[in-house]
Formats: C-alpha cells, sequence, structure tokens
C-alpha cells in the first residue's frame, strides 16, 4: 500500500509539473503576442507620425467646413458656393462603380471644368443628399490630406419615386492660401443600389 502511495504522489507531482510547464508555455505566447502587438501599434504610430506634422484645431474644423461647404453646394446646386472652394487649377479624379455612372475614371482638370461637371450630372436628379462622416485629416506641413467617408442619396427628376444611394469616399488635397483650399480631389465609389 506504502509504494501504491509513492506510485501514486509522483505521478501527481508529474502531473502538477507538465501543467505548471504548459501554463509558462502558454503564457509566454501570450506574452510574445502581447509584446508583438505593442511594438507593431508603436511602429505604426511612428510611421504615420513621420508622415503627418501637427495641424491646429481650428484648421482641422476648417478643413472639415470645406467638405461640408463641398456637399452642401451640390446639393443646393450652389454652384458659387460649391467653386468656392477650389484652386482654379484643381485636378479632379472620379473612379465611378459599374452600377453607378460609367463603371470608369473620369478626370478633369480645372475648377469650372469640373463644376460644369457636377451641374450637368447633378441636373438629372430633383434633389440629392450628401453626408459625410468619418474625416481623417493628415499634414505634411504644407498639404493636408482628408479622407471622407460619402454617402449620397440621389432622387430623380423624372421618376420622383426612385433614388440611388452611391457609397464611396473622397481623398481631398487642401492648401492654405488664407483659407483652405482643394487642389486635388478624388471619389472612389464602393457601390450604389
Amino acid at each position: 500500500m506504502h509504494k501504491k502511495n509513492k506510485t501514486l504522489k509522483a505521478f501527481y507531482k508529474f502531473r502538477l509539473l507538465y501543467h505548471l510547464l504548459e501554463y509558462l508555455i502558454l503564457r509566454e505566447k501570450y506574452m510574445r503576442n502581447l509584446i508583438l502587438t505593442i511594438f507593431l501599434g508603436l511602429l505604426i504610430t511612428l510611421n504615420f507620425s513621420a508622415y503627418s506634422k501637427n495641424i491646429d484645431a481650428e484648421s482641422r474644423f476648417k478643413i472639415i467646413d470645406v467638405m461640408n461647404k463641398y456637399a452642401i453646394g451640390i446639393d443646393t446646386k450652389d454652384y458659387v458656393l460649391f467653386r468656392s472652394i477650389f484652386t482654379d487649377d484643381v485636378e479632379v479624379s472620379i473612379v465611378y462603380t459599374s452600377n453607378f455612372g460609367t463603371g470608369n475614371t473620369v478626370n478633369i482638370k480645372g475648377a469650372d471644368n469640373w463644376v460644369n461637371y457636377v451641374d450637368e450630372q447633378i441636373s438629372i436628379y430633383r434633389n440629392t443628399q450628401h453626408m459625410l462622416g468619418n474625416p481623417m485629416i493628415s499634414y505634411d506641413g504644407s498639404v493636408a490630406i482628408v479622407r471622407t467617408d460619402l454617402t449620397a442619396i440621389h432622387y430623380y427628376a423624372d421618376r420622383p419615386d426612385e433614388s440611388t444611394t452611391f457609397w464611396g469616399y473622397y481623398e481631398t488635397h487642401m492648401v492654405n492660401e488664407g483659407e483652405w483650399k482643394v487642389i486635388k480631389h478624388t471619389l472612389t465609389g464602393i457601390g450604389a443600389n
């Protein structure tokens, strides 16, 4: 009986040692993953900071206001307001989805050409509503780049019961020439229904 107890105690000690080693190995993996996650987060933060200088809160609000004027100018068909946010030589690209627009990329140079294009495209709708969100602004010391999500509802003039919703995002480059102005603007479509 005494020998059986010794064997049983040895077995339990071995089993306890086994579980302790298993715990330490799992803990080591957990710690390694935690340290790796912290390191990658720090690396991403430093990389972003290297390409983005600080921009004050007032400038951020003014940049967001430019994007709001963009949406309001289109939705109210106030093309004087809409034109006011662009430099004369603005470059615009629209990457349409296959189910909204041409399915191709349209490139336009010059603010007046861009405003005329928008006026022509929007004229088939009785109303539009461009809702913008999640503006992310980076700044390199001279050019601010704002990425803004877009949901735009288009109500057809000739079909009052029909509308199309378009999803996408803007990437808008701006400079401060006494006020923030758009020098480059890209609309990328994600989908429509």
